[in-house]
């Protein structure tokens, strides 16, 4: 019988059904090493790893039965899990001994696992330590370019190994605060030592009127600290013992919010060398009572009580509580896709060798004979990124079928249960900001390719390209010049470029700055001549005229372009262009033109890119101007 299509399936089917292998991290399971050494007689034997192995409490029958447990729990699944144990972590995250790895180390291999299992005190009670190697490996892995899933498995209590994970995961709040808060944070201070030194205050009741729960909670970065905020002022929920706490006071207004923050301040005091100071990007997380979970944009990690429970059944009812959008779902089964029928694929996209003999002699040989090394090198490069591009583009042509039949299931899914998907993103179009910034969000998604710096947080350089849109002073311009005509060893009938042969002329359009996107229209947004940038955290309209202009002469299709020319081989270098702005204006002999440097904001994606090409076909076109208007 066919299962039925639920949530629960559909995160099944993204994110549990493509684990294949698990790597489980414990101090007190046997390793290979053991097991085998174990069986070796005579002076082979190591009498070290017969030593760790005996002190272990996996040779204590409950231990060896959990072991046992979660070794069929994993092999019981179609296919059977491939499985692992690892236990040689370093107590330092920066040394190695000898036959271990770094939390750091590991981490950078994890991704050959695809789930970890990792217990909370690798370093064992009597440590006191309390986790600090876990942690460590968490931080690690969440800080891993693949997205990883972990189950943190433990015997400590919940809540605490949860709460001590998130510290070492974000910033402390009085790192976060601004120099004015701080101000009135010392000058409350100072009120709040003199009451104490008149027995009217006392400061070391902040553990019993604030706890960690609470300080989690105005952590939360979906307005967590707006609530407490609200909650503390109006006394009331898990704020109100500080609140009533903060009337001895006797504060107004904003000193009573200010105590607030002194409130933070000095709860997290005793903790401070818990945090860190580089947190990962888009930490978010849940505690609840049935649930306990954290996320970043590179992993997603639940905690759960060491005992009966069902690890995967844990870790999927941890995912669906989290709520991954449908667009998390479909990039998930994209990923399973690519990795499940990924050999397959390429194989076919492989098949045809005359055609990439072709491309490797064009790798081999990457341009003309007398250019430089330099353009030679840089042509190479170009030639890989498009070779790359095209199998890319190869490769998800033949998975798309399989993932749309997937994004099908998730409408029918939703459509069943009410269309309550929308909710996941946490976005609400109903409200009119909301869906403003949505329509601007998605036309800059649409048109423009994702920028290096957010994906892999840094610029690479790269080859100028018809569509890059840069910043020249206060003006906007995108490049309309073929692909082609900008790569190194190409010649130009109208320009020569004498003995610097690193020069490129090329041609760009003008484009008008749209500060506000919601003034265009349908009308505007679909004629073709706008596009959407971001910069400085907002969304850019840029149009070839004004809304204004573009309303009231719609038919003018003409747009103001110009010729620069780019120097060091129109390289971009950190987001930056090098270029001469000509004027047409003699200097003696010689065309005048200034030395500029313009800021690279974003690159249009080709069709668009084709779009402002054509454009300065249609400008320098005189069709039109043999017409007799009705008008004269």
């Amino acid at each position: 019988m066919a299962e039925a299509n639920t949530f629960n399936n559909l995160v099944r089917e993204a994110f549990i059904s493509p684990l294949r292998s698990v790597l489980i991290i414990d101090d007190q399971y046997p390793t290979w090493e053991e097991i085998f050494n174990s069986k070796i007689a005579g002076e082979d034997n190591s009498r070290q790893i017969e030593a760790r192995s005996k002190s272990k409490k996996w040779q204590e029958s409950v231990i060896a039965s959990e072991v046992m447990k979660l070794i069929k729990e994993f092999r019981s699944q179609n296919p059977g899990f491939i499985i692992d144990i690892h236990d040689g972590v370093s107590s330092s995250s920066t040394e190695k001994t000898a036959g271990s790895e770094t939390p750091g180390q590991l981490a950078d291999h994890l991704h050959q696992s695809d789930l970890l299992i990792l217990d909370y005190n690798l370093e064992g009670a009597e440590t006191g330590t309390g986790g600090d190697i876990a942690r460590k490996i968490l931080s690690s892995v969440l800080d891993n370019q693949h997205f990883n899933l972990v189950v943190v498995h433990t015997s400590e209590e919940l809540d605490k190994a949860m709460y001590e994970s998130l510290r070492a995961l974000m910033r402390s709040r009085t790192s976060l605060y601004d120099a004015e808060c701080i101000a009135q944070i010392n000058i409350l201070d100072d009120i709040i030592t003199e009451k104490e030194n008149a027995d009217e205050f006392d400061r070391g009741l902040i553990e019993e009127k604030l706890d960690m729960a609470s300080y989690i909670q105005a952590r939360h970065p979906d307005g967590g600290q707006e609530k407490a905020i609200s909650d503390f002022m109006q006394g009331r929920g898990a704020y109100a013992s500080l609140a009533e706490w903060s009337n001895e006071l006797s504060l107004i207004g904003s000193q009573k919010k200010c105590f607030f923050h002194w409130a933070m301040r000095t709860f997290e005091k005793k903790y401070l060398a818990d945090f860190t100071e580089n947190p990962p990007k888009d930490l978010s997380w849940n505690v609840s009572d049935a649930c306990k979970w954290l996320r970043t944009s590179r992993g997603f990690a639940c905690f759960v009580k060491k005992g009966p429970e069902n690890l995967l059944a844990e870790l999927e009812h941890a995912l669906v509580d989290w709520k991954p959008t449908p667009s998390r779902l479909l990039s998930a089964k994209y990923r399973d896709e690519i990795s499940r029928i990924g050999a397959e694929v390429e194989d076919a996209s492989l098949k045809n060798k005359y055609a990439l003999a072709k491309f490797y002699e064009t790798i081999l040989k990457p341009g003309k004979e007398g250019l430089p090394h330099e353009q030679l090198q840089l042509l190479r490069h170009y030639n890989l990124k498009d070779h790359v591009s095209r199998q890319s583009e190869m490769l998800s042509f033949l998975v798309e079928e399989n993932v749309a039949d997937f994004g099908k299931k998730i409408f029918s899914v939703d459509e069943e249960t009410g269309f309550t998907f929308k909710d996941h993103y946490r976005v609400n179009l109903d409200n009119d900001a909301d869906n403003k910034k949505a329509i601007s969000q998605y036309n800059r998604y649409v048109c423009c390719l994702p920028s290096r710096m957010d994906v892999l947080g840094k610029v690479n350089t790269e080859q100028l390209d018809s569509g890059h849109v840069f910043k020249l002073d206060d003006t906007w311009w995108v490049c309309a010049t073929p692909a082609c005509d900008l790569q190194p060893g190409q010649s130009t009938i109208a320009f020569k470029k004498g003995n610097d042969v690193s020069l490129r002329p090329f041609t760009a359009i003008r484009l008008q700055k749209v500060t506000n996107p919601n003034e265009l229209t349908a009308h505007h947004i679909n004629s073709g001549s706008y596009c959407y940038v971001e910069y400085d955290g907002n969304i850019l309209g840029l149009g070839i005229k004004s809304p204004k202009e573009d309303s009231s002469t719609p038919a003018i299709q003409k747009v103001e372009w110009r010729t620069f020319v780019a120097q060091q081989g129109a390289v971009i270098q950190d987001g930056k262009l090098s270029l001469l702005e000509l004027q047409l204006e003699l200097d003696g002999l010689k065309i005048k033109s200034e030395k500029k440097e313009v800021e690279v904001i974003a690159k249009l994606r080709y069709e668009y890119a084709l779009n402002y090409i054509q454009r300065v076909g249609v400008s320098v076109s005189r069709i039109g101007l043999g017409y007799v208007s009705p008008s004269l």
